[in-house]
């Protein structure tokens, strides 16, 4: 059953519902607020989302004042999520002061609920050129014994916050640290500061992992590294490049953008894009024709710093990890919802020389579509029971 007759509205009316796992969502409220939304109608998706964001932290607030810390709690996370949905739809504008006023707000109702979640959660800033990479640091109390830690890396429009939906519980409830952030052309840095996206993202990552491995509580034996969704290729491209890592989880695999466009134009077409020709670059902006398209593209041009239809094809040419992921040295599982697709998960399989499985879960169990859909719980089972058993066979610090 369709959740929407917008496509893309039902898609990401979809991520919502996801934060039901976390108490980060109501699925009664979720339903009816995009219930309310008319196919195609950005605005009105903006505000009712917005009018739903803000009616939840009301919410929360009120129950803080009373000491009642648990509804506090998920009123806070709710508000979190639906600020964040709420500016999905504007991102080709980056100064648009919907986007920047609705991801401040899902920041900090995200930070208002950190005094009161079941866990230490720390906010972070991690050094970083040009801006320090914002992130959270997750720990099941705050001891010093060293602990497995992840590092989950979230997809084109992620925010730090939000990628606790996407496994943090589950790392917590195994008693393991979970690291999320921000890196270039995700949240903060890309909406306060305008860092866009890069393609060498081992450079990303080898900070990140340098200042995880400075922190107590941290096991420096067990790093895992977790990609989802877009967050599958700067994954795989970061540990082609960084060793410290004991084991990767890549949902779904990634090699690279530009193939599902190449396949769109002649060779000689597409050697004058790479070559920049400015009669076919002018023509290429009927990409951007319409609120769809221009939502759809303008957004990821907007993460990856290109002003033109063209010159972000040009960018995308240089996002692959097709000759490098044979330098992965550690243990990789893929995991593939059925239909998902952003995948080329058998693409990046025969690619990885390195101890290697892959998982595929069906549509008939409910873990069909982009990162396993709704089937969240399942995809857990699979990718944090296999994590487990390489860290039977991984030598501990205790």
């Amino acid at each position: 059953m369709a959740l929407h007759t917008d496509a893309d509205m039902a898609a990401q009316l979809e991520r919502t519902l996801i934060g039901a796992y976390a108490g980060a969502a109501d699925l009664g409220e979720s339903l009816a607020v995009a219930a309310r939304v008319e196919p195609g109608d950005y605005g009105a998706w903006h505000r009712e989302w917005s009018a739903a964001g803000e009616a939840a932290a009301d919410a929360a607030a009120t129950a803080r004042t009373a000491g009642l810390a648990p509804l506090a709690r998920h009123g806070f996370l709710r508000a979190a999520e639906y600020w964040r949905q709420s500016y999905f739809f504007r991102r080709d504008d980056l100064d648009d002061d919907r986007v920047v006023t609705a991801y401040r707000r899902q920041r900090d109702a995200f930070r208002d609920a950190l005094p009161l979640l079941p866990a230490d959660v720390e906010p972070v800033d991690i050094p970083y050129d040009p801006v320090p990479i914002n992130g959270y640091f997750f720990q099941p109390a705050a001891d010093p014994r060293p602990r497995p830690t992840v590092l989950l890396a979230g997809g084109f429009d992620s925010t730090a916050e939000e990628l606790h939906k996407y496994g943090v519980w589950a790392a917590l409830d195994l008693g393991w640290n979970v690291l999320t952030w921000d890196g270039p052309g995700q949240g903060r840095l890309l909406v306060e500061h305008h860092v866009a996206m890069r393609p060498d993202y081992e450079h990303v990552l080898r900070a990140l992992v340098d200042w995880t491995l400075a922190r107590p509580g941290v096991d420096p034996g067990v790093l895992f590294l977790i990609g989802r969704s877009l967050g599958g290729m700067l994954a795989l491209r970061g540990a082609t490049g960084e060793h410290r890592i004991a084991a990767l989880v890549l949902d779904p695999g990634q090699l690279d953008f530009v193939s599902r466009f190449v396949s769109m134009f002649s060779a000689e077409d597409w050697q004058k894009i790479l070559d920049a020709d400015p009669d076919l670059d002018r023509q290429l902006e009927a990409f951007l024709d319409g609120p769809r398209n221009r939502f759809f593209y303008g957004s990821r041009m907007a993460a990856m710093g290109a002003a033109t239809f063209g010159e972000w094809l040009r960018i995308l040419a240089t996002f692959t990890v097709e000759d490098r992921a044979r330098s992965v040295t550690c243990p990789t599982l893929i995991t593939e919802g059925e239909g998902d697709f952003a995948s080329q998960s058998e693409r990046a399989f025969e690619a990885l020389t390195c101890e290697k499985e892959i998982r595929r879960l069906p549509a008939d169990l409910g873990t069909g579509g982009h990162c396993c859909g709704l089937g969240q719980l399942i995809w857990q089972h699979v990718a944090f029971g296999w994590l487990g058993t390489v860290l039977a066979r991984t030598p501990t610090r205790t």
